[in-house]
């Protein structure tokens, strides 16, 4: 369901958001472009990048642009909180110890059904920054329903995993990054 030609930005809408002359419900259907051009790939064509970065400056740079599209329900807040997940799935999911404890799960757990087809099956320093790109690919083909669901059970997987890591040196906030992360996720209605 995309809101926009593909690869589309309204330059002119982004030109009048950086003046501030646009009204509520353009800024959030402006949100929108912007959250699924963040969300793809490959780079958008010259001029839209460029409308990006000039939105990104007004707003403050890039986290400030993320704190601007969390304003907004839908896509734009799923972008958000998907990519702060793959950004703690990025961060920690080469740590050895958080690696030994999902490879232990693994052994006397399944996987919850959404990973199961999406975690290789051999566990290693890969596997949950492979989840994270997994989880980008999905808000890259414009399957927002897709991306919710596997974030959000990733973000669970990370929470179950926390509490035996909570003693860890380099870990202690991992628990509490985890578990803000599943009710952020949770809030997100599409």
């Amino acid at each position: 369901m995309t809101i926009f030609p593909v690869g589309g930005l309204d330059l002119t809408a982004a030109g009048r958001f950086r003046a501030g002359h646009l009204d509520a419900d353009g800024e959030a259907k402006l949100a929108g472009q912007v959250a699924y051009l963040v969300g793809q790939f490959e780079p958008p064509c010259t001029p839209v990048a460029s409308g990006l970065r000039h939105i990104m400056e007004h707003v403050g740079g890039d986290e400030a642009l993320l704190a601007w599209l969390d304003q907004f329900p839908g896509r734009p807040r799923l972008v958000t909180r998907a990519l702060e997940l793959v950004g703690l799935l990025d961060r920690y999911g080469d740590c050895r110890p958080l690696v030994a404890a999902l490879r232990q799960r693994r052994v006397h757990t399944p996987d919850p059904p959404a990973l199961a087809e999406r975690l290789p099956p051999e566990t290693d320093e890969s596997t949950l920054s492979s989840l994270g790109g997994e989880i980008k690919a999905r808000l890259g083909d414009d399957d927002p329903t897709e991306a919710a669901h596997l974030a959000l059970d990733a973000a669970r997987l990370l929470a179950d995993l926390a509490p035996a890591l909570h003693v860890v040196p380099g870990l202690g906030d991992f628990e509490r990054l985890a578990v803000e992360s599943v009710r952020a996720l949770e809030t997100v209605q599409l």
